[in-house]
């Protein structure tokens, strides 16, 4: 049996409820906030700003190092390995 949280392919957050999914469904690949009011995937740029901004607040780093770690989180997701 397989008790593995999934996560957001685009940026990694565990996908634990359903409100956390994409549209609520439980069968996307990706977060609420990964994606637009159609469930299609953001633009990279807009999800790296975005997850940038959520390390500096939550995590007090500046800005330089929450670009480069939000950077290289994205870069290790399946949806953003190419």
């Amino acid at each position: 049996m397989n008790n593995k949280c999934k996560s957001c392919s685009s940026c990694g957050m565990p996908l634990e409820n359903q409100e956390d999914f994409s549209l609520g469904n439980v069968h996307s690949e990706y977060c609420k906030y990964c994606t637009n009011e159609n469930g299609q995937l953001l633009p990279f740029e807009q999800i790296l700003l975005a997850n940038a901004n959520y390390f500096k607040e939550s995590q007090g780093l500046t800005e330089q190092a929450a670009n480069k770690m939000a950077h290289d989180l994205l870069k290790s997701q399946p949806a953003w390995k190419m």
